[in-house]
């Protein structure tokens, strides 16, 4: 039942709440005298829904009241109780956030019609709030997995003499399904990964961790590319997790002879960029093979593997499709001939110059239009 308090240092309005049968199903009625007795009431007791406040009263501070309260109290839905229809005073209470009104005397019906009404407002009031309450909390723990989530994405690398590397992600969410990762593997070549999980939010964040994890776990024992992402997909398809599925492009490169093996189930192709001549404009081609089948949809799929030796100079542009399908407000994609383009013009930049020469690139050109995709890419370069 609903809980009133009523402040007024008025005995005759104690004396007749507290007697009319007619208030009968109104709920409980507490009385405050004073400021003092009010705020003390309001300050133990947390389940109060309503307050009536005298309004110009020599004892009473009326709405002021509430301004001294905690916040939490401070917004309780309130009813001013004026001594005569003065409308300058009453329409300061409702400045001040009294939701209605009642001018002694007060008539039963009218009184009753009131409480009612602002009960129902009181209650609507009431459910907004604990909504507002759940989804800040909803909302924080987003921000938090979110926050986690970068966190586990490597933002150092293993040094190897003569290699650079930059990687970085932009999710078009707070939390996002695309990663990458570089990791060392048990003969000291190194692992690199790039992946993209379908969908957004929550649910691919949670499969790319599982996803990542299971790489990181497979690599060290299946050194060769194909072998790991075959094993990867048979774990992955055992817990069939419906509309759930991840590209991956995986290479293992050998800094001793710098050569990368790799293996592709699903993704797009690498970008091999080569500087040439006195200009600076470079070369871009794509590190081609055949593409296997995406993690994660049929156990039953074997990976190609192919190799290159990476040159002198030379880098490769690993990246996912929200790099290429970025849309700007006529819905015009970047596209590959723009980041090809970006690459060639920058091809005697370092591995983050190259990651940040995209970057730009897409940002100029999407200007304002909203991002769909996120947006990854991991630079390998031999100096």
């Amino acid at each position: 039942m609903p809980k009133t308090l009523v402040i007024d240092d008025d005995p005759d309005t104690k004396g007749m709440l507290s007697a009319s049968p007619a208030l009968e199903g109104l709920g409980e009625f507490l009385f405050a005298g004073t400021d003092e007795e009010a705020m003390e009431i309001l300050r133990q007791a947390d389940d109060i829904d309503l307050a009536i406040v005298a309004v110009g009263s020599a004892v009473i501070s009326g709405l002021g009241l509430f301004h001294k309260l905690e916040p939490k109290d401070s917004r309780l839905p309130r009813i001013a109780l004026a001594n005569r229809p003065d409308f300058d005073q009453l329409r300061r209470a409702l400045k001040e956030g009294a939701s209605d009104f009642l001018i002694k005397p007060v008539e039963m019906d009218e009184l009753k019609t009131t409480l009612s009404r602002v009960y129902v407002e009181c209650e609507r009031r009431r459910n907004t709030w604990k909504n507002e309450s759940e989804l800040s909390a909803i909302r924080r723990e987003v921000e938090i997995a979110g926050d986690i989530q970068r966190r586990i994405l490597p933002s150092r690398f293993p040094v190897r003499p003569g290699l650079e590397i930059f990687a970085r992600t932009l999710p078009a969410k707070d939390i996002g399904g695309d990663f990458y990762d570089v990791f060392e593997l048990p003969d000291k070549s190194l692992g690199l990964v790039i992946a993209d999980v379908s969908g957004k939010g929550i649910p691919a964040a949670f499969y790319m961790a599982v996803a990542r994890t299971l790489i990181r776990a497979t690599a060290p024992h299946e050194m060769a590319p194909g072998k790991c992402l075959k094993q990867v997909n048979d774990l992955l398809c055992r817990h069939d997790v419906p509309g759930m599925f991840v590209s991956v492009f995986y290479g293992v490169l050998d800094p001793k002879n710098w050569t990368l093996t790799f293996a592709n189930a699903g993704h797009p192709p690498p970008l091999v960029v080569s500087p040439v001549g006195n200009d600076g404009e470079g070369l871009v081609d794509t590190l081609e093979m055949a593409k296997g089948t995406l993690l994660g949809i049929d156990g039953a799929q074997d990976f190609g593997e192919g190799q290159m030796t990476l040159e002198k100079g030379e880098a490769v542009f690993f990246y996912t499709d929200g790099v290429t399908e970025a849309f700007d407000s006529q819905n015009n994609a970047f596209g590959e001939e723009n980041l090809w383009r970006c690459m060639a013009e920058n091809a005697s930049g370092s591995a983050s110059d190259l990651a940040g020469a995209a970057a730009t690139a897409i940002t100029q050109f999407v200007g304002d239009a909203p991002q769909h995709d996120d947006l990854t890419s991991l630079v390998i370069k031999r100096s």
